[in-house]
């Protein structure tokens, strides 16, 4: 089976990197393994969360770092979304009311 080649997250690398996958608070795929253990991948994706801390991703062996190691603080989770999201912008790849959108989804997340 053929995918994309992806950061340490396990998130793609190409294309472009809108904020859930710049800033992120898990892992999201294009594809996802089939349930009866089968080669081949069902077309629906899948995401998987981040730990909320370093105690339970040591836990569950997971080798990718918790929220609460990627972003000390609420309001630095927010600022990192607002940077990507104006950035976006500035490249004429997101308007207005997309980098808003993305800031309010940011302010309401449960993240540090």
């Amino acid at each position: 089976m053929l995918v994309p080649k992806t950061d340490a997250d396990g998130n793609d690398i190409a294309g472009i990197r809108l904020p859930d996958v710049a800033v992120p608070v898990a892992t999201y795929t294009g594809w996802a393994l089939r349930a009866d253990g089968l080669d081949g991948c069902d077309a629906a994706g899948q995401k998987i969360v981040f730990a909320k801390t370093k105690a339970e991703r040591l836990a569950a062996g997971d080798p990718r770092p918790s929220l609460e190691e990627r972003y000390p603080d609420h309001a630095a989770y927010v600022s990192q979304v607002t940077r990507v999201a104006e950035a976006l912008k500035a490249q004429r790849l997101l308007l207005d009311e997309d980098v808003a959108a993305d800031v309010a989804a940011a302010q309401g997340a449960n993240v540090p």
